[in-house]
């Protein structure tokens, strides 16, 4: 008969520990901002590769019971964000459109946001924000995703709008903004939506 012994357990890490439901009820607008990152060294290994079908990808989201934000990567690096909003409204068929293919032949690529077109804000200021400073400044900017960089400029996480919505119960408004002039022209003289 064979013997096992007990092995001696360790104190997990507050950084990669997931916020309970529970916990994410207490935090309102004037609550520390730190509370919304999501830490990088657990977003890593949540990752889906850039060539997931969009069904696949809401098939993760649903079996995982992530309610918001999905993390696309390569070999350990961070490439972008896709939101569960974004997987099922019309962004989706406006992109299929635009690229002249079917909806069930899109990937994750083609819809999500990549980390090298999200702003930034240091770790530093993160601390010192509230999550209101954090809406307030998603909403100026017209963007759903701001990535956390170190003191190196290193990306060290990533806060979604959809968390901040989800934990204040109410929208964050996100308003699709040119920033180039090829978005000015599609608008204006091809008549697309900004995506």
């Amino acid at each position: 008969m064979n013997t096992f012994k007990i092995i001696p357990t360790v104190e997990s890490s507050i950084s990669c520990a997931s916020m309970s439901d529970l916990a994410l009820t207490n935090i309102d607008i004037n609550s520390p901002a730190e509370y919304l990152v999501n830490d990088t060294k657990c977003v890593l290994s949540q990752m889906i590769s850039p060539d997931t079908s969009i069904d696949e990808a809401l098939t993760i989201m649903k079996l995982s019971n992530k309610r918001s934000v999905l993390y696309v990567g390569v070999d350990l690096k961070l490439l972008g964000v896709i939101s569960g909003v974004t997987l099922v409204s019309r962004v989706v068929l406006m992109v299929a459109k635009r690229k002249g293919v079917a909806r069930a032949d899109l990937t994750v690529a083609d819809v999500m946001n990549y980390t090298y077109k999200m702003p930034a804000i240091h770790k530093n200021q993160v601390l010192k924000a509230r999550v209101g400073d954090i809406k307030q400044t998603m909403e100026s900017l017209g963007v759903a995703h701001i990535q956390v960089v170190d003191e190196n400029n290193k990306i060290c996480g990533v806060i979604s709008s959809t968390d901040i919505s989800r934990v204040l119960h109410e929208p964050v408004y996100i308003n699709a903004t040119a920033h180039s002039f090829k978005d000015f022209f599609d608008v204006l003289h091809e008549h697309e939506e900004l995506v």
